[in-house]
């Protein structure tokens, strides 16, 4: 028998990143993240991790030299349907996210 040395299956992947002025507003970020996918398992560590079927959603942080916050986000799916729907929730959140919090600052503002 023959065997097929192509079996490997393809992960699909996409990146984000989002931008933090302090450390309290990254932690309401992965609050609101932890919310947002709440029926998924999630693990948090030095790493925020959400699992779903076939994949997961990491977000890493980390520090640049002008003390903002970056979260890295990387979404990976061995199912490129499952995957894109993911990425589809996880892109309108962010976009809510940023929102939310130029509303909250012209609130401030005025």
């Amino acid at each position: 028998m023959k065997q097929d040395t192509n079996l490997l299956e393809q992960n699909h992947r996409w990146y984000f990143e989002k931008s933090f002025s302090c450390s309290e507003k990254y932690d309401q970020f992965i609050n609101w993240l932890g919310v947002e996918f709440y029926f998924f398992q999630q693990e948090q560590g030095s790493d925020f991790t959400i699992y779903f079927p076939n994949g997961q959603v990491q977000v890493k942080r980390e520090e640049e030299f002008d003390a903002t916050l970056v979260s890295k986000i990387t979404v990976e799916s061995k199912c490129r349907k499952v995957g894109s729907k993911i990425k589809k929730t996880l892109s309108e959140f962010l976009d809510h996210i940023e929102n939310y919090n130029r509303l909250s600052q012209m609130s401030v503002l005025s």
